[in-house]
């Protein structure tokens, strides 16, 4: 019998505030998921808090999450990587600070590849200040030929659970792990190399070494499959343009550091140091981030020094 991700979650002892404000956070990805089968494509007429012209899916994403973090009277503080400014919001029956991506790669939807939403949860109703390590959970959603949740509560290990016929998420995967080395990685900002001689040698290095090179162009499928083999690295270094990087600290880097690290790998910057870490100055904070297996980011770590 399948085990449901609330039966699932009252077994691993998380607790009930929290709980409540994952199955909002399972809805939204549900309506999420209707929402992209509906096919409403195309470009609004408004751009997200970075300046970058707003799909409507962005759009579209970012209110339903909204909506099911308001509707959990759990959540003080929801913050997305689409508004420049946070949301607050009335939590009579909790205090949570929830930092998300809506739609991470919603520029490959016109291609039919896979996307996702990424999700940071703290306790409280701050976020400035706080640091990965803060984090009391994290996940995301996979939409793609199957949808799936992945899901860190801190200290209880990464878990996998797959949205069945009726739109309800069942456990698949509990405690997946992730090796120390491994032969995929997945180099983003490939751009970087034109001037960065360093990337562009270890990215030639584990190319006559024969490791094999899997990378989509969004965040979520590419750590999705490291997660679901059990190994991999994703990189996406600083370039002449965003010298401080291009991701975003709280919405994608810390979330996926969190998931990655209960699953026993490992998440730095490029110049070694642990995303996890880091404090949140500001909550559109960019950062670089080398994440998957251990040895592979020390490898890429020493390859910068």
């Amino acid at each position: 019998m399948t085990e449901s991700i609330n039966h699932f979650m009252r077994r691993i002892g998380v607790e009930s505030d929290l709980r409540s404000l994952i199955y909002h956070i399972c809805r939204a990805g549900k309506y999420i998921n209707f929402t992209l089968r509906a096919g409403h494509t195309g470009y609004s007429e408004t751009e997200n808090a970075s300046g970058e012209e707003q799909l409507k899916l962005d759009v579209q994403s970012d209110q339903i999450i909204m909506k099911e973090l308001e509707k959990s009277e759990l959540c003080a503080l929801a913050i997305s990587e689409e508004q420049e400014l946070p949301q607050r919001f009335s939590a009579p029956r909790g205090s949570f600070t929830v930092a998300f991506d809506p739609l991470d790669g919603s520029s490959l939807f016109d291609a039919n590849l896979s996307i996702g939403s990424i999700f940071g949860i703290w306790e409280g109703d701050e976020l400035v200040g706080q640091t990965g390590h803060d984090m009391v959970g994290a996940a995301y959603i996979v939409y793609g030929p199957r949808v799936l949740l992945v899901i860190s509560i801190k200290g209880s290990g990464t878990h996998e659970l797959e949205m069945n016929d009726v739109g309800e998420f069942v456990l698949t995967r509990e405690n997946i792990e992730i090796t120390s080395t491994s032969k995929y990685f997945s180099p983003g900002n490939l751009r970087a190399t034109i001037s960065d001689e360093k990337y562009r040698k270890l990215l030639n290095d584990w190319t006559n070494d024969g490791r094999t090179l899997r990378y989509s162009g969004g965040m979520v499928p590419d750590i999705h499959h490291t997660i679901s083999k059990g190994h991999g690295i994703f990189m996406y270094p600083p370039d002449e343009k965003h010298t401080s990087g291009k991701l975003r600290l709280a919405f994608e880097c810390m979330p996926m550091g969190l998931i990655v690290g209960e699953a026993g790998g490992a998440a730095c910057t490029h110049a070694g140091q642990p995303i996890l870490d880091m404090s949140v100055s500001e909550i559109h904070q960019r950062c670089p981030i080398l994440i998957g297996s251990t040895d592979d980011v020390a490898t890429a770590v020493a390859a910068w020094k």
